[in-house]
């Protein structure tokens, strides 16, 4: 199904991002819900849809309870449970059923607790899957990519610190952000900071957070009508590779993510190249998900991920803008929800409302979202309208 188009964001909202919130899960969800409808210029009568991602903390379910939080009464609803490809998969979701005519306003709606999410692992040791034993995490699978691709390409702490140093100068201009009042960032700080997992050091790795963020997904054709700059979804892909990591086949296909599948049918779909694009809102909870990223969206070849970030400025400012807002480095990253954090502010800078960081002439988007260990991922090509 081709979604080019079709459907179209007009509107988004999102709560500032904490360490921890003196709000819960729906306070945050619904404070996020209520922005986007409200810059939306709709009311929640005019909702009819409702798409959730499944928070991490306590495996609670957000879908249901929220509407009823809200006051609504969709007659379409979903969840989405692909870990921090959520986000974008949610999106593409919601742009499928605008086009099947299944629902005509749908809020997406992301939101998640730090605090809960790690009490929560607490209390289920039993629930993780069978590589955890042997030392698979987050931090360890990431070292173990951020390794490989030193070794196979050479690349360079230097190459990798200077995307947080970049995405830290963005968020010094975003107040929703973590981390953005905290100072920016040299590559002596994230030499110097402690290594979490070698090579990785913790300025190159993400802040868990709370927040939320939330989206109003509407038919294209009705899109100008509600919102004078309205975000037009011209393509979308999915992947996935594997779950666990034992399964997973990056570390022998030379470090090919499923976010070049994913890509390939979101540029196909909306007839675009890595050349059309003004904005990148890419998934980097490490600094090597942004190299791999970008070799496998194809602005360069595998292997010199490195040296393209290292010759190229990627603030907002530079020639090529990416994760204008701080990213999840500088923003935090609110669960699954994460994914968002990059979304949201490439729909910002198309509709020109970025403020001090807004890029000149910003016509054409790109988002990917991430999920696990790399284990799937979605791209979005967003058009401003």
């Amino acid at each position: 199904m081709s979604l080019k188009g079709k459907a179209a964001i007009v509107g988004y909202g999102e709560t500032v991002f904490q360490k921890k919130s003196n709000k819960n899960l729906f306070q945050l969800a619904s404070e996020a819900a209520k922005k986007a409808v409200e810059h939306a210029s709709l009311s929640f009568s005019d909702i009819d849809g409702i798409i959730t991602l499944s928070p991490l903390s306590l495996n609670a379910r957000l879908n249901l309870p929220l509407a009823e939080f809200l006051g609504m009464r969709p007659t379409y609803s979903d969840e989405v449970s692909v870990l921090g490809a959520s986000g974008g998969y949610a999106l593409k979701k919601a742009a499928e059923a605008i086009t099947a005519k299944t629902a005509r306003n749908i809020l997406v709606v992301g939101a998640d607790l730090n605090t809960l999410y790690h009490k929560a692992n607490d209390l289920r040791p039993f629930q993780e899957d069978y590589d955890t034993l042997y030392g698979s995490s987050p931090n360890n699978a990431y070292a173990l990519a951020a390794n490989l691709h030193s070794h196979l390409y050479g690349t360079t702490i230097e190459q990798r610190a200077k995307i947080a140093i970049d995405q830290r100068y963005n968020a010094s201009f975003n107040e929703n952000s973590l981390y953005g009042k905290k100072g920016l960032l040299t590559v002596d700080d994230i030499v110097n900071s402690p290594v979490v997992s070698s090579p990785l050091h913790l300025f190159e790795i993400v802040s868990p957070c709370d927040g939320a963020i939330a989206f109003v997904v509407s038919p294209a054709e009705d899109a100008k009508q509600i919102c004078s700059t309205p975000v037009i979804i011209d393509g979308a892909g999915f992947s996935n590779g594997h779950y666990t990591l034992s399964q997973s086949e990056l570390f022998t296909n030379g470090l090919v993510t499923p976010i070049k599948k994913a890509s390939e049918t979101a540029f196909q779909m909306a007839g675009i190249t890595t050349e059309h694009i003004d904005v990148l809102g890419l998934y980097d909870c490490y600094t090597i998900a942004v190299i791999l990223s970008l070799e496998d969206m194809g602005f360069c070849r595998k292997g010199e991920g490195g040296r393209f970030v290292e010759e190229h400025d990627l603030t907002f400012k530079g020639d090529l803008p990416v994760n204008t807002s701080g990213g999840q480095l500088s923003v935090g990253q609110p669960g699954d929800a994460g994914g968002m954090v990059n979304v949201v502010e490439v729909v910002r800078q198309l509709m020109e409302q970025a403020g001090e960081r807004q890029i000149k002439d910003c016509e054409i988007g790109v988002a990917n979202t991430n999920g696990g260990y790399f284990s799937t991922e979605c791209t979005l090509v967003l058009r401003r309208g």
